[in-house]
């Protein structure tokens, strides 16, 4: 690399910069409602409180946060759900916007395909793939859309990005079989068994302040299962050419394990941190990234968890093995809503929320491999990591809770929209030794959560001065969220009390720990989570099965998404 072009980074800033940084460290409290008497109404307070862990000059993308999961108990129902259900609720929001959503150029030719990609039933990110293309493919096109889509004589679109007038210097070969035709990117075990190359990586310790960094120079670590282009990136497209520039060189740098990455002439240290912050964040493959970062005259020194080369295939080939078994579960269906709660299921089900933000709680690994351990960051980088590889449209966003502590979660595109999906707070903490997912937080618009439980979005929190990281899409849509999607949305009070009653039932027959519904006023809401109706509720409970202790009432970060949740605990 040529330090000429890189910027001289002063001694003060070196203290900023030097940043234990990304780890999004949210601890997560799961208070206790304790044993309630049938004549107490007990409320989990959710709020979650972290002690900011960096010094004033220290820049943390690990400021710890807590996540709010009130002991809630959700419906560990079966991660395959009848498309029918949810179906109900989106095409017909679905095919009302579909004919405006881009218009077309006509056009024809013949294009060559210069990266690994599929083509997709419309042109916008996150749609439907059909049919897989490899270097050297040719196209037919016959019109080009003004979402940067190229039409195709043989049915679909495929973005500009993967498409050129030249044919590539170098083709990858083509797998001996034909192109797919899957609603996702392959997912088969065999395919795992030779998911990662690895080249002459130089050797790194681990994570510590102290530890060695990688060498410059060495092969990039290669990883064919997952070819998402950085520049498809929805916080890159918001960056200015100089800050993709830095993207680019740190992505490169990690990749190879270089110990130094150049530093473009023209950024201050808020633009590098922001930068680094962003590529921790947006690029969940690379996984053996650290938390932070440290100036060094003209260039930044990295360092990374590992870097050694058998631990590092090791790993990859048990992140390949987990995430084909989740995506072939989900490949089973065809709507997107049904694909992400098989995701978010898997992710919350094996895991345990982490008070420590240490070792991999912050990577896809953990989120993988069922390590039991996982920070905000981890579960948000690991529904990121699945919906890149089905080519459903995700990024990941961090903020705070409303207490101000630091959290994770991700913005996601399904079938009519952007939602916001926290598997963080899908993952309850309990007394009671249940292990379930809550879905509060499955697919909901900015409405119900910003400056409310979800805060200070897409800003990095530092006491030196918090840093705008960028714009995610705005959600709007309400049609997926999961308690319209599964038909447990209520209109009116009178309705959702029968529902809440059925809920206890079906809960009850299938010894769950939750009964949860939605409604869609604040007056139902408040009506039915009263002293009153929990008494009657835990009453009704207790009549229909011997087994149960007591119900435990979720309120407070509850409020904002209208979710009536009661937790049944068995004796």
């Amino acid at each position: 690399m040529k330090t000429t072009q890189c910027k001289r980074i002063s001694a003060a800033i070196a203290c900023i910069l030097s940043i234990s940084m990304l780890a999004s460290a949210c601890e997560k409290t799961g208070e206790s409602t304790g044993g309630i008497p049938e004549i107490e109404t007990t409320v989990s307070t959710a709020s979650e409180t972290v002690s900011e862990t960096t010094a004033e000059e220290t820049t943390s993308l690990t400021e710890e946060t807590t996540t709010v999961t009130e002991e809630t108990t959700a419906e560990t129902e079966e991660t395959t759900v009848p498309e029918s259900s949810e179906t109900s609720a989106t095409e017909s929001s679905e095919t009302s916007e579909t004919a405006s959503e881009w218009s077309e150029t006509e056009l024809s030719g013949t294009k060559y395909i210069t990266e690994k990609c599929y083509s997709r039933e419309k042109a916008i990110i996150g749609a439907t793939p059909i049919s897989q293309y490899y270097p050297g493919d040719t196209v037919e096109v016959t019109a080009l859309t003004d979402t940067g889509y190229y039409k195709l004589a043989a049915g679909g679109f495929i973005h500009s990005d993967y498409i050129s007038d030249e044919k590539p210097a170098e083709t990858t070969a083509k797998e001996t079989s034909a192109p797919e035709t899957t609603a996702a990117p392959e997912t088969s075990a065999e395919a795992a068994e030779n998911t990662t190359e690895f080249k002459d990586p130089a050797d790194q310790s681990n994570s510590d302040s102290s530890s060695s960094t990688g060498s410059s120079g060495g092969a990039a670590i290669e990883t064919p299962n997952y070819n998402i282009k950085t520049s498809s990136r929805y916080a890159y497209k918001q960056l200015s050419s100089t800050e993709q520039k830095l993207y680019d060189n740190l992505v490169t740098a990690i990749r190879k394990l270089d110990s130094k990455v150049d530093v473009p002439d023209g950024l201050t240290s808020d633009q590098v941190i922001k930068v680094y912050t962003i590529v921790y964040d947006s690029e969940p493959q690379l996984f053996w990234m650290d938390s932070s970062i440290s100036p060094n005259n003209r260039s930044l020194s990295l360092t990374y968890k590992t870097s050694d080369r058998n631990e590092i295939i090791s790993m990859q080939k048990e992140i390949d093995t987990a995430a084909n078994n989740i995506l072939s579960k989900a490949n089973k269906y065809s709507g997107t809503v049904s694909k992400l709660k098989v995701f978010f299921d898997s992710i919350v089900l094996q895991s345990e929320f982490s008070m420590s933000s240490s070792g991999y709680n912050s990577t896809i690994y953990n989120g993988f491999t069922a390590k039991g351990e996982l920070q905000c960051a981890g579960y948000a980088k690991t529904i990121q990591y699945l919906c890149d590889m089905a080519g459903i449209e995700c990024c990941v966003v961090r903020g705070s809770d409303k207490e101000g502590s630091s959290h994770a979660w991700n913005v996601v595109y399904c079938e009519n929209g952007y939602y916001n999906l926290d598997a963080t707070w899908g993952d309850p903490i309990n007394k009671f030794g249940s292990s379930y997912a809550q879905y509060e937080f499955f697919l909901v618009p900015d409405a119900w959560i910003h400056n409310k439980t979800h805060c200070n979005v897409s800003t990095l929190l530092r006491k030196s001065g918090s840093i705008k990281l960028y714009n995610p899409p705005a959600c709007t849509k309400e049609a997926c969220n999961y308690f319209a999607a599964y038909s447990k949305l209520y209109d009116n009070a009178a309705d959702a009390e029968k529902g809440m009653y059925a809920a206890i039932d079906d809960a009850i027959a299938n010894g769950r720990n939750v009964a949860q519904i939605r409604v869609s006023s604040q007056a139902d809401y408040e009506l039915l989570t009263s002293t009153d109706y929990f008494k009657t509720f835990q009453k009704y409970a207790k009549s229909k099965s011997s087994s149960v202790k007591q119900l435990e009432k979720k309120g407070s970060y509850t409020a904002g998404v209208q979710v009536v949740h009661y937790d049944i605990v068995y004796n």
